[in-house]
């Protein structure tokens, strides 16, 4: 009787998924059919959608946080028993060498407690199947501290480069100006022969042929010049565009590296998967894959501690 009453999972995962929240109504999302008892799901496309039609409970940078969390966990196959707690990483460490996951374990040591990561395949079937390697959990904090740091300062580094591009195409804009006016004369030119050769195709119909191949000639040179003077007027454009996301990247990593603990909300959406592996000499190989446009870090190795 009390079940229906009480905050249960699957209460908190519809609510996180009910766009509602954010004060977004969508219509049209199914239609029935009386006759053939049939429920068709509408494509997202050709649903209805009406922005603030309703005060937002929560706001939207929260609620797409909210699906890139759950579309982590079910493509990773996070998951715990009921009422016990997902671990930080969890379904994100694999193991480079069998590519099982590394499994959470609790340990406690002289009233020291810390959550440890193991691979399952040694876990279940032995050493025989592959080797006893694990690690720590704030050893994986650390290590992505660090790298994340590093990844700031390459996305500053890069921000830069595009800085000086955009300074030299300032200084550069007259002679790209130039060559646009250039480029358009001559399309001009080139449309007006494509007029007479349409005329004297016309009158000669024997070189048709002859005709259609230089007047296709020339709409490729046309085509051609158009896209250099769609590149010359977009440059400028693009390079401040991708200045500016850099610029944002490096805010979003500023504001998650100010953190003293980094969350596991943050962890999820900024890295995708990490690989451990161990080497003959007993120390590990730390590769971590990020979301997005981010390049993977480089290795990094340490000694386990025994």
């Amino acid at each position: 009787m009390c079940k229906k009453f009480l905050w249960v999972q699957t209460t908190v995962k519809r609510i996180i998924q009910n766009e509602a929240y954010t004060g977004t109504l969508v219509n049209h999302k199914t239609v029935t059919s009386k006759i053939y008892k049939t429920v068709d799901v509408i494509p997202p496309e050709e649903q209805y959608r009406h922005e603030n039609f309703m005060p937002a409970i929560i706001d939207k940078e929260t609620f797409e946080q909210a699906q890139i969390l759950l579309e982590s966990r079910l493509k990773n196959h996070a998951r715990a028993k009921f009422g016990s707690v997902i671990h930080r990483y969890c379904g994100m460490i694999k193991c480079a060498e069998c590519g099982a996951s590394l499994i959470a374990k609790k340990r406690t040591v002289a009233g020291h407690s810390w959550v440890e990561y193991t691979c399952n395949s040694n876990h279940r079937y032995g050493n025989e199947y592959c080797t006893a390697h694990t690690i720590c959990e704030p050893q994986l904090d650390e290590i992505i501290h660090t790298e994340l740091a590093m990844l700031r300062q390459e996305i500053l580094d890069s921000s830069q480069k595009y800085d000086e591009i955009v300074k030299d195409w300032n200084k550069k804009k007259p002679k790209y100006d130039k060559m646009i006016k250039e480029y358009s004369q001559k399309i001009v030119t080139l449309n007006g022969q494509i007029e007479e050769l349409i005329m004297e195709r016309i009158g000669d119909r024997k070189h048709a042929k002859v005709y259609n191949s230089m007047i296709e000639k020339r709409e490729a040179e046309i085509a051609e010049l158009t896209q250099k003077i769609e590149d010359c007027r977009k440059f400028d454009e693009l390079s401040k565009k991708r200045c500016d996301e850099l610029m944002s990247t490096a805010e979003l990593l500023d504001e998650v590296l100010l953190e003293p603990y980094i969350s596991d909300t943050n962890i999820r959406l900024l890295v995708r998967k990490i690989n451990v592996h161990e080497n003959e000499d007993g120390s590990l190989d730390v590769n971590l894959e990020f979301n997005g446009d981010f390049k993977d870090s480089s290795t990094v190795c340490f000694e386990i501690n025994e």
